[in-house]
C-alpha cells in the first residue's frame, strides 16, 4: 500500500513540475511575441527627447481641420505603452510632431524636422463672432519643450518651454518666445494682433505680436510677484 501512495506522490510530483514549466514556457513566448509584433499602425523611434536609451512607440491620430483653409493637421502621439512625459496640456500629453497637409494635392510636411521635442500645446487662433461661430483660424499657437531645463532627465511640463506662431497651413513657424515657467493666457484680440501673458521667475509679463508677420509690437513687465 506504500508504495502504491510514493508511486501517486511521484506522478503528482511530475505533473506538477510539468505545469510549472509550461507556464514558464508560456511566459516567455507572451514576451517574446509582444516584443516583435508590434501595435498595428505604431512605429518604434529612438527617444532623442530624453537622456534613456530607450525606444518609444509613436502613431498618427485623427485628421483635425483648420477652420476656414483647405489644410488638415495629425497629431504624431507616444502610445500609452511608451508614454514617460506629463505635459499638462489639453491637446495631447505625449504630442512629440505634427503633420501638416494642405493644398488640393494634399501635399504634406511635418512641423519639426524630428520627433525629439515634446509639444504641450497647439490651438487655432481666431475670433469668435458669438457663442456658436468662430471665424477662420488666423494663425496656430504652439507651446513646445526642447531642453531638460531642469535636470531630471526627462522633457514635461516641468521644464521651461518654447512659444511659437505658424500660419494656418504650418508654414511661417517662428519662435517667439523662450525660456518662459508658465503660459497664463494666449488669445487673438483682433484681425491683426495676438496677446500672450506669460511668466519668467517672479515676473509676469505680456507681449503683444502682429497676426500678420508675428513680429513683436510691444513687451512689457505686468506685474512682479513678491517674496
Amino acid at each position: 500500500m506504500n508504495r502504491i501512495f510514493n508511486v501517486i506522490a511521484r506522478i503528482n510530483s511530475i505533473l506538477l513540475l510539468l505545469v510549472l514549466v509550461g507556464a514558464g514556457l508560456f511566459i516567455l513566448w507572451t514576451s517574446w511575441t509582444s516584443a516583435r509584433w508590434e501595435p498595428r499602425g505604431q512605429i518604434k523611434v529612438a527617444d532623442a527627447g530624453v537622456k534613456s536609451s530607450s525606444p518609444v512607440f509613436l502613431r498618427l491620430e485623427r485628421l483635425e481641420n483648420i477652420r476656414g483653409s483647405s489644410a488638415q493637421m495629425m497629431r504624431l502621439s507616444e502610445s500609452e505603452k511608451s508614454v514617460s512625459f506629463a505635459s499638462g496640456s489639453s491637446y495631447n500629453q505625449s504630442t512629440r510632431n505634427i503633420l501638416f497637409i494642405s493644398g488640393t494635392d494634399k501635399k504634406a510636411h511635418w512641423l519639426f524636422p524630428t520627433q525629439a521635442k515634446l509639444i504641450l500645446a497647439v490651438e487655432q487662433l481666431n475670433e469668435k463672432i458669438d457663442d456658436a461661430k468662430e471665424k477662420p483660424t488666423q494663425a496656430l499657437y504652439f507651446e513646445y519643450v526642447d531642453k531638460d531645463s531642469n535636470g531630471d532627465g526627462t522633457l514635461s511640463h516641468l521644464d521651461q518651454s518654447n512659444i511659437a506662431l505658424a500660419k494656418p497651413d504650418g508654414s511661417g513657424f517662428i519662435d517667439v518666445l523662450h525660456g518662459v515657467d508658465r503660459v497664463i493666457s494666449y488669445e487673438l484680440l483682433s484681425e491683426k494682433e495676438i496677446s500672450i501673458v506669460y511668466q519668467v521667475g517672479k515676473s509676469i509679463k505680456n507681449i503683444r505680436l502682429s497676426a500678420i508677420s508675428f513680429a513683436k509690437e510691444s513687451e512689457q513687465e505686468i506685474i512682479s510677484i513678491p517674496d
